[in-house]
């Protein structure tokens, strides 16, 4: 990697690999594993992500995967991450804007069905049919609003591999 200089005092950074808070994606519980941060003396700090497309893939994938039910940050990374706005998502689950918003702000959480719903609907949108076969059985714990959402530990490693499907 050729030398960095700190933005904010011109000075030679150094890079380290570690993990990185990723809130970026509006998820609160996502953390990168192994990724290249550039540390300077001044406290400040630059990130690079690489392969932003496939690391939300990855993320998606582990959201489908999980056993509790999907949070509202998650339903809005789904919903988001298939370039869908509240009203056109609402409509294809066949639920009001207001119940969607309901969702996504923590004020409601969708019934076991629902999630499942979401959960095959994003699924098959994407073109995972594999990931929607496997989910049609599965059942998902109910978590405690209150509770805080399991991390999402991703290995930035895995972004080397190939995916069946490129959004």
């Amino acid at each position: 990697m050729s030398e960095m200089i700190c933005p904010a005092c011109m000075k030679k950074q150094s890079t380290v690999k570690g993990e990185y808070h990723y809130l970026e994606s509006g998820l609160t519980n996502v953390w990168l594993k192994g990724i290249e941060i550039l540390k300077c003396e001044c406290g400040e700090e630059v990130v690079s992500i690489p392969q932003i497309i496939k690391l939300h893939q990855l993320i998606a994938g582990i959201l489908l995967e999980q056993e509790n039910q999907l949070s509202g940050r998650e339903i809005r990374f789904l919903r988001k991450h298939m370039g869908m706005k509240a009203l056109d998502f609402a409509a294809n689950l066949g639920v009001d804007k207001s119940t969607v918003s309901r969702w996504e702000h923590e004020k409601d959480r969708p019934s076991e069905s629902m999630d499942r719903l979401i959960r095959l609907f994003y699924a098959i949108r994407m073109g995972l049919l594999d990931k929607a076969e496997s989910l049609i059985e599965k059942r998902f714990k109910c978590i405690n609003p209150e509770q805080a959402e399991p991390a999402i530990s991703v290995p930035i490693e895995m972004l080397s591999r190939s995916f069946s499907k490129t959004c």
